[in-house]
């Protein structure tokens, strides 16, 4: 039995986000509440070695699970590029029932930062 379109694309959703420094990723997004750049990200993230972190930004873009936003006009100092979550990832997460302890997330990143 073939599964159906809806099932095939969900399957392979949580493929891609079943990667632990992607799932960070897709927490981090979803508990910051904000468009955050790469510095930060990286900062939030510690144990992920930049390489790795950009590596997998690649991968949830291309997937459509991120938005990269780019800044035309910003200064040397400041970060050009940030990252946001798409609607398919709200999307995912509220499947998975991660939308729903949102505000449990937000504390413990407000802990961190």
């Amino acid at each position: 039995m073939e599964p159906t379109g809806k099932f095939e694309r969900l399957r392979k959703d949580l493929e891609i986000v079943s990667e632990k420094t992607r799932y960070k990723i897709l927490l981090t997004l979803l508990a910051s509440g904000n468009k955050l750049s790469f510095n930060q990200l990286r900062e939030l993230l510690p144990s992920v070695p930049d390489n790795n972190l950009n590596y997998h930004l690649s991968v949830l873009k291309e997937k459509n699970l991120i938005k990269n936003e780019k800044r035309s006009e910003y200064k040397r100092s400041e970060s050009r590029s940030f990252y946001s979550l798409s609607k398919r990832a709200i999307d995912l997460l509220d499947n998975l029932g991660l939308k729903a302890v949102k505000k449990e997330f937000q504390a413990l990143f407000e802990q961190m930062t």
